[in-house]
């Protein structure tokens, strides 16, 4: 039976947290919550928060795209019959809406065929597919399966046809099946960096090269992302990545969607289109498609979806609530009946794995009632519904996090007829005479491959916070990162020994709890549902401790933060579970950051030529002994800059920095990654070391000691990738690599022929894209400010600082929303300077604070009288040769 929840809070990075904050402006308890979900990079971190359409990978990056879409064109063009093959839960009945729908507008001829999940089962049938060849289909796609249909895809070539091209996400099977086209991102060959993906994702991605290939338009895929937005979030799939993107944006044309049979699937639902959420399509709209493939007719929702009338796709929509009525009632039957088979034997309950089954479940709904037994016993739950004495029974699965289901059922293949899945859920048949055999082998393969721990189960929390960090500017930053969902859960954060202020019940029937709790002079509302019973214990505490979920409330005009309390309990000592030691703080790395100041985050290049300036005005102050402008020898070169790109090469098309790092990091022997900046070199590594690689990372910041203990770690293999500034690639010249990765731009000739002086012939690689190359600009005029953002940072200087006092930092993240792209304290400093040396301001630099007077102006400045600005442009017009050089051979790559 599940017990209490303890509370376990995730790990902490803080030297990640400090780049997050610095490089993306946000708070640290925003910074966090982005580590918390698998977040290591700044590009990660604005792909996660952007999430834009076009930050979709090349379909062509899939294993077989090309291969595929050869063949479908060319079926659409000699107008062969095709046949959509599909699935018959939501996943399925969605992809194959979806590519029906597109083969239609392409021209082609196209039917579906949805398998029976009573009278067929999950996957590619061989029956079908001889009765798709005798009904003169010439070309068979599977969408939503087909990756485990090896021997029906060789009986089908043996017997004359169909072809069969496959589209699939679930795992893959040792033997790929011979078919004309295998599109799974799972593939152990595809390059794909998104491996998560829907069945109706891959569907998706297969119709975007379709219509791109047809002369559609690269945007025409976009039409159909009501549909890809459905079956995403119906398969509870990772809602990172790409699915992320499907959802953000699919959510909206979902609501606005031009589908009359959607339109009718919303409105049977009783749901409000404006107000449309994922809670709102998994709990609502999902059940009903998906009761179609466990009741009734399951080509029934394919059947709503592709309706085109208005009184007709409302009907379908009746039948189908009808049928979500009909499986509620028989899932309740069967739920109750496994609770009786359960009181009867209390073994089968405390057993590892809970394996049940009966002759006279329905097996459309034994998926639902495993769920249900999970969530009250928090044990993997396995179901099988047997029909008669000799008949295969048909199973279905449901697991608890760190019990990989799909890999249980390998381990017990001797006993099963066959099986498919993934981690969370699984299906699979066995014969009646071996559940018994089953039951024993699975729970062996528990007791001896998974942790007792993961049996206990635990509220995850993002972090602990005082109720002084909660406000709405926090409850803004965290609403960016919606949708949630699977892998990207609501945030969770908690608070220990608050006062309770009041504590009153509430609501029908008094069950839950309206409070109002304080810590300090802060005081916050929150309100706890279903919580009224917990009232005697927390009324007599001297404080509590908080799990909650940090919200605006609106009432009667007003807004205010209240937190929605999840779980709460009389603070005492050990409340929650510490994480282990970080791995982000190897050599002290927070440490070293902090020592560097601001010049952890800019390029060695600009620190350098920052250190010349230094020279010149002081402006270094944030940073412990200012700027170091001898990193990198930047005398000049005599060797011509043609001669040196040449060896560059753009091995990748995926336009995603990290992506292309771990990628080129997998590959056997020593890899060096080169990275403008200290602080780019630790997330980087971090990014790698989480990633299952042997990384770490070598900048200015770090002691001789570490420095020459890490290149010994590198030279013995220890380490297999080092991610280093270019400044210490001098001393790394025994210490070589079998390839050499630009993580960013070369900022100037010198540190590219740096790079190629340490690879002495080895392959050096470009990881960046044409957004590297915009980067690189923007660095350079926030670093040397051009006259447009001296004119919007003096005017803020005189509209926004009044009082004389200017925070850096906070001045920074302003100036970067007012126009100035990566406006940073090295900004700030170089502008203080420029307006000095003008006669425009007085200023001095105290405790990490500017106490500045504007001067009064009797004339015009002329901006030639700074040295330090006619220094800068000097720079920028240096750096804009170069980049104009760098974007012009990178390009052609």
């Amino acid at each position: 039976m599940r017990g209490k929840r303890s509370w376990r809070v995730k790990k902490e990075y803080p030297a990640l947290i400090k780049i997050f904050q610095h490089e993306l402006g946000v708070s640290p308890v925003f910074a966090r919550l982005l580590i918390n979900r698998g977040i290591y990079t700044v590009d990660d971190a604005r792909y996660f928060l952007e999430s834009d359409t076009g930050m979709m990978f090349d379909p062509y990056l899939m294993a077989d795209m090309d291969k595929a879409v050869r063949r479908i064109t060319r079926a659409v063009e000699s107008g062969e019959k095709i046949l959509v093959y599909g699935d018959y839960d939501a996943d399925g009945t969605t992809s194959t809406a979806l590519l029906v729908k597109v083969l239609r507008r392409l021209g082609g001829e196209a039917g579906y065929f949805i398998p029976h999940r009573l009278d067929h089962g999950y996957g590619l049938h061989l029956d079908a597919v001889n009765n798709a060849r005798e009904q003169g289909y010439s070309l068979l796609i599977t969408v939503d399966c087909g990756i485990s249909g090896f021997a029906e895809v060789e009986a089908a070539a043996s017997a004359g046809g169909p072809d069969i091209v496959i589209t699939d996400h679930h795992e893959v099977p040792e033997r790929i099946p011979p078919a004309a086209a295998v599109v799974n991102p799972k593939r152990p060959d595809c390059p794909y960096p998104f491996k998560e993906l829907a069945g109706v994702g891959v569907a998706i991605k297969l119709a975007q090269a379709l219509l791109t290939k047809s002369g559609y338009g690269e945007d025409a895929w976009l039409e159909y992302l009501d549909l890809a937005c459905l079956g995403t979030i119906s398969d509870i799939v990772p809602l990172q990545g790409e699915n992320r993107i499907l959802v953000k944006h699919g959510l909206p044309r979902l609501a606005n969607t031009s589908s009359p049979g959607l339109q009718a699937l919303i409105s049977v639902a009783g749901l409000k289109p404006e107000r449309l959420g994922t809670r709102d399509v998994a709990f609502a709209l999902s059940p009903r498609l998906n009761a179609a493939g466990r009741v009734g007719e399951p080509s029934a929702a394919v059947e709503l979806l592709l309706c085109d009338h208005r009184e007709a796709a409302l009907e379908m929509a009746a039948q189908l609530n009808r049928g979500n009525q009909e499986r509620q009632q028989i899932e309740s039957l069967v739920l109750a009946e496994a609770h009786g088979m359960l009181d009867a034997s209390p073994e089968l309950a405390s057993q590892r794995v809970i394996v049940l089954g009966s002759r006279g479940w329905h097996p459309g709904v034994i998926g639902i009632v495993a769920s249900r037994l999970v969530d009250k016993y928090y044990r993997p739950v396995l179901m099988v519904a047997m029909d008669g004495e000799e008949g295969p029974g048909k199973g279905s699965g449901r697991s608890i996090p760190g019990f990989h289901l799909y890999d249980a059922l390998s381990g017990c293949r001797d006993c099963l007829l066959g099986f498919g899945g993934h981690a969370q859920a699984a299906g699979f048949s066995v014969s009646p005479d071996r559940l018994e055999d089953l039951r024993g082998a699975i729970n062996d393969y528990a007791a001896k491959q998974v942790p007792d721990g993961i049996y206990t189960p635990e509220l995850e929390l993002d972090a602990t916070v005082s109720l002084g960090d909660i406000s709405q500017q926090l409850v803004e930053e965290l609403e960016m990162m919606a949708p949630f969902g699977h892998c990207n859960p609501g945030p969770l954060l908690a608070c220990r020994e608050a006062r309770l202020v009041s504590c009153r019940e509430v609501g029908r029937n008094a069950r839950h709890l309206k409070l109002l709790v304080g810590e300090k002079d802060v005081v916050l509302d929150g309100i706890a549902f279903n919580m009224a019973s917990r009232a005697p214990d927390i009324s007599a505490a001297a404080a509590v401790d908080m799990a909650f979920v940090p919200s605006m409330n609106y009432w009667n005009g007003r807004k205010s933060v209240q937190l929605e309390v999840l779980d709460i309990k009389p603070s005492k000592k050990g409340f929650v579970n510490a994480a282990a030691e970080s791995k982000d703080n190897p050599w002290g790395v927070g440490d070293y950051l902090e020592k560097l100041g601001y010049a952890a985050y800019l390029p060695e290049y600009v620190s350098g030529r920052l250190g010349a300036i230094d020279s010149m005005a002081d402006i270094g102050a944030s940073s412990e002994g200012g700027f170091d402008g001898n990193i990198l020898s930047l005398s000049s070169s005599e060797k011509p800059v043609k001669e040196i790109f040449p060896v560059i090469k753009n091995k990748w098309r995926i336009p995603h920095r990290p992506a292309n790092i771990k990628m080129m990091a997998f590959q056997p022997g020593r890899t060096l990654v080169v990275a403008c900046s200290p602080s780019r070199t630790v997330e980087v590594a971090c990014y790698l070391l989480f990633s299952g690689i042997s990384a770490a990372f070598l900048h200015q910041g770090l002691s001789g000691e570490n420095r020459e203990y890490l290149k010994a770690k590198f030279v013995s293999g220890d380490i297999t990738v080092l991610v280093a500034t270019p400044g210490m690639l001098p001393g790394l010249k025994e210490a070589e690599s079998s390839r050499v990765v630009l993580c960013d731009p070369p900022f100037c000739r010198e540190e590219l022929q740096t790079v190629e002086e340490y690879a002495r012939g080895t392959d050096i690689y470009a990881a960046y894209s044409s957004p590297g190359l915009a980067e690189y600009r923007e660095i350079i005029e926030a670093s040397f400010p051009p006259r447009e953002s001296l004119g919007i940072i003096y005017n803020y200087l005189r509209r926004e600082c009044s009082g004389g006092l200017l925070d850096p930092v906070k001045a920074a993240a302003r100036l970067r929303a007012g126009g100035v792209a990566r406006a940073g304290e090295n900004t700030l400093a170089v502008c203080l300077a420029i307006f000095s040396e003008l006669g425009l301001v007085k200023y001095t630099y105290i405790d990490g604070i500017y106490q500045f007077k504007l001067l009064p102006v009797s004339k015009k400045k002329d901006l030639r009288n700074s040295p330090v600005y006619a220094r800068g442009r000097i720079i920028r017009v240096e750096a804009e040769k170069w980049w104009g050089k760098l974007e012009g051979l990178t390009a052609c790559r």
